[in-house]
This record gives structure tokens, sequence and C-alpha cells, in this order.
């Protein structure tokens, strides 16, 4: 997506951390709660300048409280995690400090067929074009 376009579809992004989602614990890691809902997340990357990418992905918490590590006793951290098991750390409280990539907004995704695991796979440049007013997308941009 061109960076031109970045602030006008930022405007309908939230950016507060949807927490009170994240209530089912984790099967497979400890301290990690997810929430059922998805987002199309708008992700920026420190290594380059000017792109922002837009995935589907859910948030989820992490609690140090419950890790098995005392240091992380009193911490919390919020992500995003997509379909894959790739995670990728929200703005505010991230998780992983190193990561390059990295959410600063997100809009929920929904769609009728909820079970449907092509909800994955969508075409987010046809649901932007779908979504959002014309004049916020550059229609001739070949990859959203």
């Amino acid at each position: 997506m061109k960076i031109s376009n970045f602030t006008n579809i930022f405007k309908f992004m939230q950016t507060k951390f949807p927490v009170e989602e994240c209530i089912e614990k984790d099967k497979k890691e400890e301290a990690i709660y997810n929430s059922k809902n998805k987002y199309i997340c708008m992700i920026i990357d420190k290594r380059f300048k000017n792109t922002i990418e837009l995935r589907i992905m859910t948030p989820y918490i992490w609690v140090g409280n419950e890790s098995r590590h005392k240091e992380f006793e009193g911490l919390t951290g919020y992500g995003w995690i997509n379909k894959d098991g790739y995670y990728i750390d929200n703005f505010e409280n991230p998780i992983h400090v190193v990561d390059d990539e990295i959410v600063i907004g997100f809009v929920p995704y929904e769609d009728k067929n909820s079970d449907d695991l092509k909800l994955w796979d969508v075409d987010l440049r046809d649901f932007l074009l779908e979504s959002l007013p014309m004049e916020f997308i550059n229609v001739n941009s070949s990859k959203v």
C-alpha cells in the first residue's frame, strides 16, 4: 500500500487494544489468553520505512503473573496472531520488544461465514475496495 493512503485509512482504525475479549486460555502456551474475534490489522515494519501491511489477525494477551518466570510478575503484553501462528506485537504493551513488525491500528473483521477457513485467505484489497470510500483507496496499487 502506498504510504500516501496511510493517513486516511488510519482514521478508520481503532488503537485501544481489546483486552476484554482475550478470555480464552491458550491450550499450548502458558500465560496466554486468546480472543475469538478477528481484525484487519495495520502493520508497520521498522526495516521498511514506506511500507504498510494489512493482515487478518486475532488479539491475545500475555499475563506475566501466570508465567513460570518470576521476573515477569506484574507484567502484561498485547499481541496479534494469524491462523498460522505468526505473531506480531501491539504498539501498546508489546510482548516481544525487539521485533521489527508492530500493529498500530485495527478494525473488526466480520464475515457471515466465520467458520470457513477461507476467511483467512481473503484478498484485503477487495475488502477495502468494498468497505472504504473510493477516495481513500489507490485502485491502481497492485497490493494492499
